[in-house]
């Protein structure tokens, strides 16, 4: 380990065993060019003009006060050019914070108000100065002049209030590894880091766990790499209760599901779980959590609720002790009733604890994101569109149903295709053009796909695709055009054409070869050779049908009293 001597400003390097008491330093980072480097440090080039001086120097002087001959600071300790050297340091940097006599976190922000500027500080929105924060027992704020504005202590409500990390764990009272799994990541949710992959690597001290630095594998591979870790070392069912809603049920599956990924993608996806903790069986539970073939393996009762299959994790509110959190689970295939998939786009929620009580835990093997096999493997139909196309004129995609049939990252549409009969489900997807005109109507197109399988063989079938097109008032939710559409589908089926009174549309559409494929193109043109179907007015017509049916059902009934008297 390096430090900086505070008299001299020379590193001098240490045996962990023989390190000397030192501070350190917890700061933000600003431009390269401003901060001082290992290599500056090293050959004592020391340009008194940088943020990085002003630092050094500051963070000097205050450690001399305290008595301390050393300091540590990460940018001028730390070789950064040695990718081995700085894989040990950030596997090691809780450890050396938590080590320190004192740190000193530095706010360079603009002071105003103290308070204001306390509060708005980027130091608190950084995702390295979270384990700076929590890991060393004395820590002192200063400004940016090298004013002290008090002590994580006598600061500690106030912090609290800032970053909602309970005040026994900011003054150490309480070991980090009480907290669950899904606390320790809220409190992560709001932060970011400069690289991507450091998301991962500024929480490995928090969880107790180390790895190899990757830098290129992206934020998400690096996040996913952090929590095979912790589940190595946790049965914390709480790692599996991200993205929760307030709501109390789920979206029903249309169709075959897509796996989504039952680890999550980064921090943010905690963001309303700061209140989960470990709930009865889970915290005493010999039965550990483990990636096995790319398949989360997990001891989870399950349990059904309007049809559909619920696993009830080991967790639950803090303060509610009748709720656990519940995911959403689809059986990959009939043939393995131990295999699930967790549905991307549906949150988890929280159920009544009774809900599991008298549940046994099942073996179950959930999917961890990619494709879900069927026999055929022929179960979808993928639409693929153009953003840039689609911005040439104009026009931004804003709503797909159902929902999980959008693959936003791939700019992909989906519709559903049954593997042993021929059936159609349509996909519905809402254009939006003119954005700013709240009276320009939107465009929605209807997608179908179907398959014609030979002589009932599952691998000889080809796919055949329809795809519609009509306008649609936005205050007209695209929802409800889905549960009429089979009301509406005769007078919209095969029109290719729709204008919204400023823009006139034709759909057209090109399969891939061999693949059940299909390329969407939206193409402008002049005039349009039909009246465009309106579906606002098509839900007018149908609402009023159903009111003259129940006005004749009523009539009849009555006449039918009157004829038994």
């Amino acid at each position: 380990m390096r430090l900086i001597n505070v008299k001299t400003l020379k590193l001098e390097e240490f045996l962990d065993y023989e390190t000397p008491p030192y501070a350190s330093l917890s700061h933000t980072w600003g431009n390269d060019h401003d901060e001082l480097s290992f290599r500056d440090a090293e050959i004592g080039k020391m340009d008194k003009s940088t943020g990085g001086w002003v630092k050094l120097d500051g963070c000097c002087r205050q450690a001399q006060q305290a008595g301390l001959g050393y300091a540590w600071i990460d940018t001028c300790c730390i070789d950064k050019t040695n990718l081995v050297e700085l894989s040990e340091a950030i596997n090691s940097m809780f450890r050396w914070y938590k080590r320190a006599s004192v740190c000193y976190a530095y706010f360079d922000d603009d002071p105003r108000e103290q308070e204001s500027a306390f509060r708005g500080s980027r130091w608190f929105r950084r995702g390295w100065t979270l384990q700076e924060l929590l890991a060393p027992k004395h820590l002192q704020f200063f400004d940016s002049k090298w004013n002290c504005l008090g002590t994580k202590r006598n600061l500690c409500d106030l912090v609290t209030e800032i970053i909602s990390v309970p005040s026994q764990f900011l003054w150490g009272i309480t070991d980090l590894h009480n907290a669950s799994v899904a606390q320790r990541m809220s409190w992560a949710a709001q932060r970011h880091t400069k690289r991507r992959e450091d998301i991962a690597h500024c929480l490995l001290g928090i969880f107790g766990v180390a790895m190899p630095m990757i830098y290129g594998e992206g934020g998400d591979q690096a996040f996913l790499r952090l929590q095979v870790q912790i589940l190595k070392t946790s049965r914390d069912d709480s790692i599996l209760a991200w993205d929760l809603s307030a709501k109390r049920q789920f979206n029903v599956i249309s169709g075959l599901p897509i796996a989504g990924l039952i680890l999550a993608a980064a921090p943010s996806h905690f963001a309303n779980s700061g209140h989960i903790v470990p709930r009865g069986r889970a915290a005493t539970s010999l039965n550990s959590l483990d990636i096995v073939g790319g398949s989360l393996r997990v001891h989870l009762a399950l349990t059904t609720r309007g049809g559909q299959t619920l696993g009830l994790l080991g967790c639950g509110p803090e303060d509610d002790l009748e709720q656990v959190v519940g995911i959403l689970l689809a059986q990959i295939s009939p043939e393995s009733s131990s295999e699930y998939a967790r549905p991307g786009g549906h949150n988890s929620i929280l159920l009544p604890m009774t809900s599991a009580t008298h549940n046994r835990l099942d073996l179950v093997y959930i999917k961890n994101g990619g494709r879900i096999k069927t026999p055929a493997d022929v179960n979808r139909c993928y639409w693929l569109y153009v953003d840039y196309a689609l911005s040439k004129l104009g026009i931004e995609l804003v709503d797909v149903i159902p929902r999980e049939n959008w693959d936003r990252d791939r700019a992909s549409l989906i519709s559903r295709l049954k593997s042993n009969e021929d059936c159609k489900y349509p996909t519905l997807a809402r254009f939006r053009h003119d954005k700013g005109n709240l009276l320009s109507a939107d465009f929605v197109l209807a997608f179908e796909s179907e398959v014609h399988r030979k002589l009932g063989e599952v691998h000889l079938y080809r796919v055949e695709a329809q795809c519609s097109v009509m306008k649609c008032q936005r205050s007209t939710g695209v929802e409800v055009v889905a549960e009429m559409f089979e009301y509406m589908k005769n007078r919209v089926s095969g029109n290719r054409e729709a204008g919204n009174g400023s823009l006139n549309l034709r759909v057209a559409w090109q399969p891939v070869v061999r693949q059940p494929m299909f390329i969407i193109r939206l193409e402008e043109i002049l005039c349009l050779r039909c009246e465009s179907t309106d579906a606002t007015l098509e839900l007018e017509r149908l609402d009023l049908m159903l009111e003259f049916v129940g006005i004749l059902e009523a009539e009849g009934l009555s006449v039918a009293e009157e004829e038994k008297k």
